[in-house]
């Protein structure tokens, strides 16, 4: 059980600083695509992992269209 709750928070750690790298990558480049830190995309992360990253990156890519 401890090893999952360590899992899920390293994710969840990794995760946030992945959208904070894509959005200081995607404002430099001019990009209008910006990921929110907050409770539901870190918890998608934190649950299905790079997946869900794809899964939030995707769906805000997706509303620019």
């Amino acid at each position: 059980m401890k090893d999952l709750i360590l899992n899920f928070l390293l994710r969840v750690v990794f995760g946030a600083l992945a959208i904070f790298v894509c959005n200081t990558m995607f404002s430099g480049f001019g990009v209008a695509i910006y990921l929110g830190l907050n409770f539901l995309n870190l918890l998608t992360i934190g649950i299905l992992g790079i997946s869900g990253f794809g899964l939030v990156l995707s769906i805000a890519a997706f509303s620019l269209l």
